[in-house]
């Protein structure tokens, strides 16, 4: 028989026979020589009962995360192809996971020796950093801080912050308040403290820019360090350097008297009036008029605001407008509900008072009165104040011209929240995190949000210059930009095609797993998404992981679609608010992709809003398995009413929430402690994680430009990039999904149970 074999692979090199002959005259052979017919023999790579079942106990362990018991779990004695991938698989996962623990473990133990280190130096606010990133790395937080070094940071922390506070050095005592409320956000023990800094900064930043814009410049010049660089990826141009400016920056700042043009009282009537009634839960008017309250209270209690308003100035006026002020809350801080009387009275007192006293213009006092009262309800009610109107209506019409940065308000000032991929922003450098300062060389100190964007946006083709801080760099950097008319793609894939810049869909080509990342739900997103899986059920896809983390949502109904293409049936989603009649959502029964072919949802608690009604509504119909952490929790629906007798104000009003399948609200409640979507597998992600996912995510979505916008003035770059795989979410999610397929010939061999089983 030796001597046939050696004929055969004779044959083989010589290709005498056709490529396939002598490979079945083989296996022919060796079945016979051990006593099997080729007939009967099992299909190679086809699950036996065998796999089948150690194949469901590795999923039971993933899911779990139960890494010490999975690295116990011997393979079978029984050798086959089916089981010899699943161990592979084992090995690989673990070897990932425990490098990742290892890792986290680790750098847990070093900021806890720092906290402590700095601690005993005396160093509150470094110590209390290194405490906050040993809390971002622990995986039972409830019992971090019931730890009685955690309890005395914490307490140095807060007496830190009120010392801040009572030497006029709001900005430290701000970012102090921040991180301690961040750690203590369900018990809320922190958020009147920081919501009183707040407004005192969102004021000063109001009215007084430029002594705003000098805090900040002592507060950087305080805690100076070397710059801390988080660049862009290696493809993207290269940055310049600094450009020496041969004079200082010129920074002009916006007059205040801008931001309160055409406002009058009746705004203030119409806007508490409408939230007594049409918010979504029920609300008093003492509610209100103890926010509005407070926040006036914030004029005579902060000097610096002397320099804009003159009366302040005058210490026996300001001492008995605040009297007054004081007997006006504590005429509302009853348990008896008020009427509509209580507010027009108590706001005549205000009016009266401010008239023999500081003499603060009528148009500042109903815009912080207002504010602060709104204040009281949600982050997502608010005011578009005349001046902030036009704005409001570009911001609504979707595509626009500008240069592509998510931006929001912080301590006063704009921050970048995310440059938007393929933008000239994005091309140009600017980074998340950077401080917007001037727009064209003016400071937009005391603009707000709206306003800002007002001048950042314009006609395509046109010039724009922004001046920007980079954390712990003294330069300002300017960018000089052309505007662009926005469309961004919402729906990715896992990398592109480096020859066409195509998006590569499939992330297991063998197996047939199907990867689609969609980055917001905008106008054409569900028209791509349709597309996209298309394409992939042409290619027989098996099995699809649609990642949604750091989705902030976006528009109601092309969500609506999107769970239509997966969703055979049921209740998609109901809205309830205490005025408005309840609306069910319901799929159409018409899927897109069969319900046999299983779904793993990628989530992270910066999935918000659209992107949780999806994942919620395919957890509650067990049509996907839901991974990473709990989602954001914003669950609310706004509504915008004009006001004023010319109707040139807005009201952003919350009068409904989302409700899932199952009944539960997404929306994050004060002190609740459900909310949101919860996974069926929470996988941890340290800080270092998200740095380094975003980090690939810009790496694999730029395209180099036909022509390089450079920055007028930035930082050197260095390539950062991540060298091994570090998507521990991801690779929990493809290692379930090749261990369910593995249990299968095809999508449809065993109906919905191929789906549904990874829900077990």
């Amino acid at each position: 028989m030796v001597k046939l074999m050696k004929s055969t692979f004779a044959q083989i090199r010589r290709r005498r026979t056709p490529p396939l002959a002598p490979t079945l005259l083989l296996i022919g052979l060796v079945l016979n020589c051990v006593g099997m017919e080729p007939a009967s023999a099992a299909p190679r790579g086809h699950p036996t009962a065998n796999s089948t079942a150690y194949a469901e106990k590795v999923s039971r362990l993933v899911r779990r995360q139960d890494l010490a018991a999975l690295a116990r779990l011997a393979p079978p004695k029984e050798v086959n192809p089916p089981n010899v991938r699943i161990a592979r698989w084992q090995k690989q996962y673990l070897k990932v996971m425990l490098k990742n623990t290892r890792r986290t473990q680790k750098t847990f133990a070093k900021q806890v020796a720092l906290a402590k280190k700095q601690m005993a130096a005396g160093k509150i606010i470094p110590a209390f950093g290194h405490m906050l990133a040993a809390y971002a790395l622990v995986p039972n937080r409830r019992s971090f801080k019931r730890l009685g070094w955690v309890k005395k940071f914490t307490a140095a922390a807060a007496a830190k912050a009120a010392a801040y506070d009572r030497r006029r050095r709001w900005l430290e005592s701000l970012n102090l308040y921040s991180e301690l409320n961040s750690m203590y956000r369900v018990s809320m023990r922190y958020h009147d403290l920081l919501q009183r800094v707040e407004r005192r900064t969102s004021l000063l930043a109001t009215y007084t820019p430029r002594e705003f814009y000098q805090m900040q410049l002592r507060l950087d010049k305080r805690f100076q360090r070397k710059p801390v660089r988080n660049p862009p990826p290696a493809t993207q141009p290269t940055a310049t350097r600094p450009v020496k400016n041969k004079s200082p920056v010129s920074i002009t700042f916006s007059k205040w008297q801008n931001s309160v043009r055409g406002i009058h009282q009746d705004m203030l009537f119409e806007a508490l009036g409408e939230a007594q009634r049409h918010w979504v839960l029920p609300v008093t008017y003492n509610r209100l008029l103890i926010g509005g309250i407070k926040m006036v209270e914030l004029f005579p209690q902060t000097s610096t605001l002397g320099d804009a308003f003159a009366g302040l100035k005058n210490k026996r006026a300001r001492e008995q407008f605040l009297r007054t002020l004081k007997k006006c809350l504590a005429a509302v801080e009853t348990k008896k509900p008020l009427h509509s009387n209580a507010m027009f009275h108590t706001w005549g007192a205000i009016m009266r008072s401010d008239r023999h006293t500081v003499h603060l213009p009528t148009s500042v006092l109903v815009r912080a009165f207002t504010d602060g009262a709104l204040g009281q309800l949600d982050p997502f009610t608010e005011m578009f104040w005349p001046s902030e109107v036009p704005e409001f209506h570009k911001m609504m019409e979707g595509t626009f011209g500008g240069v592509g940065i998510e931006i929001a308000q912080q301590n006063g000032f704009l921050r970048v929240i995310s440059p938007l991929r393929g933008t000239p922003a994005y091309r140009a450098g600017i980074q998340a995190g950077d401080m917007i300062v001037t727009v064209n060389g003016k400071s937009i100190l005391g603009i707000s949000i709206n306003g800002a964007v007002r001048l950042i946006m314009g006609k395509p083709g046109t010039y724009v210059t922004l001046g920007i801080r980079r954390d712990h760099n003294p330069k300002l950097l300017t960018f000089r930009l052309r505007r662009a008319r926005i469309m961004v793609r919402s729906v990715k894939g896992f990398q592109r095609n480096p020859r066409t810049g195509k998006w590569r869909f499939m992330i297991d080509r063998r197996r047939r797993i199907g990867y689609i990342r969609v980055t917001q739900f905008q106008e054409d997103t569900a028209k791509e998404m349709q597309k996209v899986l298309k394409r992939l059920l042409r290619r027989h896809v098996r099995g699809l992981i649609i990642d949604l983390r750091f989705n902030p949502g976006g528009l109601l109904e092309i969500a609506l679609r999107m769970c239509n293409m997966f969703l055979p049936g049921g209740t998609i989603l109901s809205t309830k608010g205490r005025t408005v009649p309840r609306q069910v959502w319901s799929a159409n029964s018409s899927p897109l992709v069969p319900p046999a072919i299983p779904m793993i949802v990628l989530v992270n608690q910066d999935s918000a809003s659209a992107s949780e009604i999806f994942s919620g509504s395919m957890k509650d119909l067990h049509r996907a398995l839901i991974l990473g952490h709990r989602t954001f929790g914003k669950g609310s629906v706004q509504n915008v009413m004009s006001l004023g007798a010319k109707a040139n104000a807005r009201l952003k009003l919350t009068m409904e929430y989302y409700y899932l399948p199952d009944g539960e609200s997404i929306q994050r409640r004060p002190h609740a402690r459900n909310w949101g979507v919860q996974p069926n597998v929470t996988v941890p992600f340290s800080p270092q994680q998200l740095v380094d996912l975003h980090r690939l995510w810009q790496h694999n979505d730029i395209l180099p430009p036909r022509t390089r916008v450079r920055p007028v003035s930035s930082v050197k770059t260095r390539k950062a990039l991540p060298e091994e795989s570090f998507d521990t979410q991801l690779d929990t999610a493809l290692m379930l999904m090749r261990l369910q397929l593995m249990q299968f010939r095809s999508p449809t061999e065993n109906g919905v149970g191929n789906a549904a089983a990874l829900m077990k």
